[in-house]
């Protein structure tokens, strides 16, 4: 009989730990933007998110798939994300802009919890998992990993540009920078339109259940009132 997996063996599985190594990256830049040095800043975070495709692989690959390491994952991914862009609203030193920066970190939390517990509650293994009749958007993103790599490292590489473009000082690595940022641009735009359509058909998800589980509980009252009625 094969040893029994203990919470402690899920801890240390492969994907897993690369997932710590990421919190370790976003600590690093976190402090590398606070402490004003561009350069750590770009590398952590530019490395965090590589290994944030890395991870995955490596869960699939091994068969270290965990409900541990998807949370831990995503957790990650808003809080680098939201530790970036916190900045950026100070670093533009832009009222307008800075409303948008928390409007999108807003928009990004919100629409992954949202997503996560309306999959879990009705059911499903994670919040990935597309249902046939689900959103042809959400299914296009969500099952095609290439796809989904290919709008979260533009949406990451859109904000890591508007960092890095504070602080280039020659005018032609500035200029390549802009065009990057603008190439990344489109990316961001989809990534977010996609996370409001994921935002409202998860809510729509949510809504339904509930509409069920009263329909289902008023039509039980009904058959035990009726009941009741004959009796007497």
């Amino acid at each position: 009989m094969p040893n029994q997996l203990t919470y402690r063996d899920v801890f240390r599985f492969v994907p897993n730990l690369i997932g710590y190594t990421r919190v370790l990256l976003t600590g690093a830049a976190a402090v590398s933007m606070y402490y004003n040095c561009p350069t750590s800043m770009f590398l952590s975070y530019a490395l965090s998110e590589l290994l944030d495709a890395a991870d995955g692989h490596y869960a699939r690959k091994l068969g270290q798939c965990s409900k541990f390491g998807e949370v831990l994952d995503m957790v990650t991914d808003r809080c680098t994300t939201t530790i970036l862009l916190t900045y950026l609203a100070e670093l533009y030193n832009s009222r307008p802009l800075a409303l948008l920066f928390n409007l999108i970190t807003v928009l990004d939390v919100s629409s992954h919890y949202m997503q996560m517990y309306s999959q879990l509650i009705t059911g499903k293994t994670n919040h990935k998992q597309m249902d046939t009749d689900a959103h042809w958007i959400l299914r296009a993103y969500y099952t095609d990993r290439r796809v989904l790599f290919a709008f979260c490292f533009g949406n990451e590489a859109f904000f890591l540009l508007l960092y890095v473009n504070k602080f280039i000082t020659s005018p032609w690595a500035l200029y390549f920078s802009i065009a990057l940022t603008l190439l990344a641009f489109p990316l961001f735009l989809i990534k977010n339109m996609i996370n409001v359509i994921q935002l409202y058909e998860s809510a729509k998800d949510l809504a339904k259940l509930d509409a069920a589980t009263l329909n289902n509980k008023n039509k039980s009252s009904s058959s035990a009132a009726a009941v009741s009625r004959k009796k007497l």
